[in-house]
Order: structure tokens, then sequence, then C-alpha cells
């Protein structure tokens, strides 16, 4: 792990750090009674070679064994539950259920049609787009995640069409109840050249890529509220001509911001 200054923040510095990390943060998280949170594990620096999906299932199983082990076990050895991992569709559920030989604590399913069983003791929802909006709405209204006996941890959430830029209402309503209700419990977010980091419920972190650096990375500042990708590409980079990619993304977001 790379600190900051005075070790007030922290870049992990691999996989297996940052997820020893994120599962650590949800764990004192739900100790402190927060029932709903996000975690944005991103460490594609931008490359969209794969789907969200595809790069969310190493950590979303890295959590699943974490997790249930902390959560699905009595003190006294006796099972307290199932952890439910929910996929955005049956066939990467089947196939997580085949490949990743959960335990028997940890059932998968799709989030479609989905309903919270009596054994459930948390839900992570994996990688959700913007197809997945209306069933998520259902799962966060039903009444055991109402009730906060359910929590739910939403894990790399893709709620905008990235390809159209498209948000329904749905979106849209989703979107504000996800900022609203869920707080960013770990994010680990890499940029081209930059990285975002938080632990809740501290400040985000900005980190710049510098060779000089120990571990290839400095900390450049904290902020109270979380900085988009294009701003902080802007801060960091103003002085050199704006990358292709960069423009779509603003683009998107202003084409956002007018909804």
């Amino acid at each position: 792990a790379l600190p900051g200054p005075d070790g007030a923040y922290v870049l992990p510095d691999s996989f297996d750090d940052g997820a020893r990390q994120c599962g650590a943060n949800i764990l004192t998280a739900l100790d402190a009674g927060v029932a709903k949170m996000r975690i944005d594990f991103d460490t594609s620096a931008g490359d969209i070679t794969y789907t969200t999906l595809r790069n969310s299932l190493p950590i979303a199983r890295t959590l699943m064994l974490m997790l249930a082990e902390k959560l699905c076990v009595e003190a006294n050895g006796q099972p307290a539950g199932k952890l439910q991992m929910l996929m955005p569709d049956e066939g990467t559920a089947a196939l997580v259920a085949r490949e990743w030989a959960p335990p028997p604590t940890v059932h998968c399913a799709s989030i479609a049609r989905y309903r919270v069983p009596e054994d459930a003791v948390a839900c992570i929802v994996v990688a959700p787009t913007s197809l997945d909006t209306g069933a998520l709405d259902a799962l966060l209204n039903s009444e055991p995640v109402m009730s906060g006996n359910v929590p739910v941890i939403v894990l790399n959430p893709q709620l905008v069409n990235m390809n159209t830029g498209a948000l329904g209402l749905e979106g849209r309503q989703m979107l504000k109840r996800m900022a609203s209700e869920f707080p960013d419990v770990f994010v680990l977010q890499t940029l081209p050249g930059a990285a975002i980091t938080r632990k809740y419920p501290d400040k985000y972190a900005i980190w710049q890529e510098d060779p000089e650096a120990p571990g290839g990375f400095r900390f450049v500042r904290d902020d109270p509220k979380r900085p988009s990708a294009f701003a902080i590409s802007e801060e960091l980079y103003e002085d050199t001509e704006t990358p292709g990619w960069l423009k779509e993304l603003k683009s998107l977001i202003n084409s956002l911001q007018r909804l």
C-alpha cells in the first residue's frame, strides 16, 4: 500500500491489497450501521477492452469469499444465513455458480425477478446496468431491505448506457436514489495517469502517476466530494492537449447535466 501524507490516505499497490482493504471497509461500515453502500473497484485505467461486468467478476468473487466467512457463520459455528450474489443476467449467475464453486452459505442468482429469501444476510449486486434499473428498484423497495435487515452492496454500477448516453426516467430516479442513499464505502478508480480512492468515512484522495514517487504514484490532494474523471484529468493535465477519450467523456457529462 502506498501512503499519502501522514498516512491519512492509502493507495492499494496490488489487486489483493485493494481487495483486502475493500472487504475490511465493507465490514467496518456494516458494523457502523450502514445498510446500503456503493463500491467502485475499477483497475482498468480507462481501458474499455472488457465490459464492466467482466472487470467486476474477480473482485466480486473475492468479496464473496471474504464476506461469506464473516457474515454467514455465527460465533458458535452455526450457519447464520446466506450471502446473495446477484448478477445482471441468468447466464452469468449460472456461470458463477458453476465455476466459482461458492460455499453453501452463498446463493447466486440473477437480479431479474429476484425475491429476497428469509435466510438472506446481505445482497451484493454486481455491475448493474441501465437494463437492471427496475429490478434494482424492486430489490430496494422490498421489506427486508427497507427495514435494514438485509444490507445491499452495489458493486460497480453502470446505470448510464455508455454507448448512447441514454438515461430514462427510471435511470434518473435511480441515480438520484443511489446518490442520496448509497455512500461510497470504498472507491478505487484508476484513470489514465491518475487514481481516485476513498475509504468510508474519509474524504476522497486524488493521486497522480509519477515515475519518481514510491510505487509510481504521488498524493495530490483530498476532496470532500467525489470528483469526476473528467475534472481530475483536466486538473492534472491542463497544460497538455486533451486526448480524444477525454473529449468524449466531457461531452457525455455535459449531456447528463442537461437532464
